[in-house]
Formats: C-alpha cells, structure tokens, sequence
C-alpha cells in the first residue's frame, strides 16, 4: 500500500502556483479587497459589499435586487443580508416596480449620496498605494494585459461577458 502511494505521488503533476498569473490575479484581487473593505470600514462605516451596491447604484439608480447582483457578481441571496441592512442603516430604499409587481427598484437615499466621495477617496487612496513605484508606462501595459487575458478566457471558455470585468463592461468590483 505505501509503495503504491509513493507512486501515485511521484507521478502527480507538478504545478508552479507562485509563478501562475490566475493564482498571482487572484491573490492580489484578494488583497485589493481586503485593503478596500479595511479602509471602507475605517473611514467611512460600510463594507465592501455595500460599497458594491452603492456603486452599482450610482451608475444606474433603480435596478432591481437581480440586476445588482449581476453586478456584482454575486448570488442574490448573498445580497438580500447586504440590502436589507443597507435599508435598515438609511442607505438606500426600494420601491415597487411599476411594471412587474414582483420586484423591487432599488434607489439610494441621500444618506448614501453624502458618503459617495468618501468611499470613492478610500478606493483612490488603495490604487495609489498599490500602484506606488509603479510607472504609468508599467500599470498600462499590465491593465493592456489583464484586459487581453481576460478577452482570451471569454473567447476560449465562452464566459458570460457580466463577469468579465476588465474587459470594459461595467461591473463594480
């Protein structure tokens, strides 16, 4: 039994993750997020996720629970928590859709309007300090890429072009 085991590693492929752009892409997204969400939390009392939706929003005030989540790229139960707190705290309101009695339009309150700025100087603040030493020659030619390894994905695997952020459609991240 062990000699089959000792086999049956030996022969497994070896994988350099350090050294992989999708685990490098998505270990920093990670750390974007988390510096994002500290910094959101800190400066002006939301989170991440609900900087999203105000995000969402603000490009286009009265989408529908789904639409945000499309977004987003979230599932929508994952946000229901999200928007009810969000509704709780003042930050946003629904209103009946006028032409499916179903859904809900989501808008933002003035409360959510007056913390915009904050959260959009706490995004900036993470882009310059993550792109600190970095020349401007340098952060486009790794958005240039970014933007082609995305397009390749999308064309190869035939992914849904909501979730394929870099490649210019509007989706907050």
């Amino acid at each position: 039994m062990i000699s089959i085991l000792m086999i049956s590693t030996l022969s497994m492929i070896k994988y350099d993750f350090e050294n992989s752009v999708g685990f490098i892409v998505n270990s920093t997204a990670k750390s974007f997020q988390r510096s994002l969400d500290v910094e959101l939390r800190r400066n002006v009392g939301v989170t991440l996720s609900q900087w999203r939706v105000v995000g969402a929003l603000v490009l286009q005030p009265g989408l529908t629970q789904k639409e945000i989540a499309d977004k987003v790229g979230i599932e929508g139960a994952t946000l229901v928590p999200v928007i009810d707190k969000m509704e709780k705290d003042g930050l946003l309101k629904r209103k009946p859709d006028l032409t499916d009695r179903r859904a809900n339009r989501i808008y933002l309150t003035s409360k959510a309007d007056s913390l915009w700025e904050s959260m959009a100087e706490c995004a900036l603040k993470i882009r310059r300090s993550s792109t600190k030493n970095i020349s401007d020659d340098n952060i486009q030619i790794t958005l240039d890429t970014l933007r082609k390894i995305s397009k390749n994905l999308a064309t190869s695997f035939e992914l849904e072009k909501s979730f394929s952020s870099v490649t210019g459609n509007k989706r907050i991240a």
